[in-house]
């Protein structure tokens, strides 16, 4: 039986394509899906680990000119909260809740890991939280430090700036296979 890695509101699969790659059952569950509707049921009886990245518009400090409505930061809330529900429901070995540095912390305290993405060697500086159970990637070696050609405007401007960066992504399951 091939370990389970559920990936909530996972867009493109990028944080779990490793786990997929190295043979484990991924189990991507995005919209038109949604993760608040998600039933204990409809799981399987063991899950090795979550992986849960909730949409972060309605908590960035990219719109920090916007102040989000009620209905938008409890639907938001509703989000963040259906995926620590599936954590407690599925008690995996690990979990692992991303989202940008951002207004989210407010509601979840403080992140068990704060990272900016060249830190795992991808051309990006986007600070990036992590809360969960889960062992902390090493940073990768030789790569600690900004490169040179680095330059942004703008953080989680273009829909492919919220796609999980390739080198975390290898990073954070060599730590948690």
């Amino acid at each position: 039986m091939k370990p389970v890695i559920l990936d909530l509101c996972g867009g493109t699969g990028a944080w779990s394509r490793p786990y997929a790659e190295a043979g484990y059952d991924v189990i991507l569950v995005d919209l038109p899906r949604d993760v608040r509707l998600l039933r204990r049921a409809e799981l399987p009886a063991r899950v090795h680990g979550i992986l849960a990245a909730p949409p972060c518009t309605v908590f960035s400090y990219a719109r920090n000119r916007y102040e989000p409505r009620p209905d938008e930061l409890v639907a938001a809330l509703s989000v963040v909260d259906a995926c620590l529900r599936a954590v407690v429901s599925c008690r995996p070995r690990w979990w692992a809740l991303e989202n940008p540095r951002n207004k989210l912390r407010r509601y979840l305290g403080p992140p068990v890991l704060t990272f900016r993405q060249w830190e795992y060697g991808d051309p990006a500086e986007k600070p990036t939280c992590i809360w969960g159970d889960f062992n902390a990637p090493m940073f990768r070696v030789g790569v600690r430090s900004k490169p040179s050609t680095f330059r942004t405007s703008r953080q989680n401007a273009d829909p492919k700036d919220a796609v999980t960066p390739p080198g975390f992504a290898q990073a954070f399951f060599d730590a948690n296979r």
